[in-house]
Order: C-alpha cells, then structure tokens, then sequence
C-alpha cells in the first residue's frame, strides 16, 4: 500500500473514483469487518487492515476467469470505498435474503452471510443476459449495492466507440456472450 503524509505542516490530498459513482466513507472499528467488491477500496487512514475476504472459483472465463473476490477491510481506521453508480442501501434482519447479480454487490458487513450459488432455470441462465451465478446476501447486517457495474459501462459505451451490431448487443451476460458465440457461428 502506498502511503502519503504532509511534512512540515497539515496536508491535503485526494482521490477520485475509476468509473462515475460515489465514494462512502466507512468508520471501522476495532471489532468491525467488512467485505467490499475487489476494486472498491481507496485509501484508509492508519490502522487499516485489507485482505481477501472472499475468494469463489467459477470456473474458466467467468468474472474474467480470476473468480469471484472481495476484499476484507478491518480496522480500527476511517476508508473511503468507491462504488460504481448509486449506492442502495439495505438492513437485512436476521434471517432475511437479497438475492442479487454479483457484480452490483459493493460492500456489506461482516455478520452478512455472503454466498454465490448457481441461477435456477434453463430459460434464466442461457436467455437472461445476467449471467449463470446470483449472489445471495442473507442478514443480519447492512448491504451497498452497486448500481453501475463497469461491463455495463463499457456495454452502455458500445454503442459511441465502434460496434454496437445485433451480436454486441446479444453478448451482454456470460449466457448472453454463449448464446453470441452459437449465434455467430450459425450466421457466418
């Protein structure tokens, strides 16, 4: 980690986000965790401690073949997290489910239970264009969800920068990029 300080008086220093969206500061405290989406940490005041908090292999080419992490933020320390697109909030009560697509899940705290499990249905997985895998978020704790997710970015930006054909706009999920592959390969 890189670290900044001000010598010879008081200093300034920022950070800005990757992608447009909102920076959240987080107060950590000593007996606190909590689980931010792999790119989400920013900076942190002294006491910090990041790891990997949550690390799911599925398989070859999904979440661009490394699998699904998140980083595991302790304190005691304030972070900033960023966040891409608006920030949702949930409470979950103790025992309730948010079932989400993974890659809109920006941060929770440590008592959520965080799992990945495969989508049900046929007609969902290969036609839905989010994807084979749902995250499910099951309480008690708070959730951030995120709502700009970068390959919805660059999906949204086709469009202005070259392509944007019929094919593009199919492979817009994992199923959707293998239902694109199927359909290139008949119309070739």
């Amino acid at each position: 980690m890189t670290e900044y300080s001000a010598s010879g008086g008081p200093g300034r220093i920022a950070f800005a986000s990757k992608v447009p969206g909102s920076i959240l500061q987080v107060d950590v405290a000593a007996n606190q965790t909590y689980l931010i989406h792999r790119h989400g940490f920013l900076c942190a005041t002294e006491g910090v401690r990041l790891s990997t908090g949550f690390q799911r292999s599925l398989g070859a080419g999904i979440f661009g073949g490394n699998g699904f992490i998140m980083q595991k933020l302790e304190g005691p320390c304030s972070a900033w997290v960023e966040l891409g697109g608006e920030a949702v909030v949930y409470d979950l009560k103790p025992g309730e489910t948010l079932r989400v697509h993974p890659g809109h899940v920006g941060m929770l705290e440590g008592s959520v239970n965080f799992d990945v499990a495969f989508m049900r249905g046929f007609a969902n997985a290969v036609f839905g264009g989010d994807g084979l895998f749902v995250a499910s978020l099951t309480g008690p704790g708070r959730v951030w969800l995120q709502t700009l997710t970068v390959p919805n970015l660059a999906h949204a930006l086709l469009p202005y920068i070259g392509g944007g054909g019929a094919v593009e706009n199919v492979e817009s999920g994992v199923a959707g990029g293998i239902a694109g592959a199927v359909l290139r390969g008949i119309f070739k």
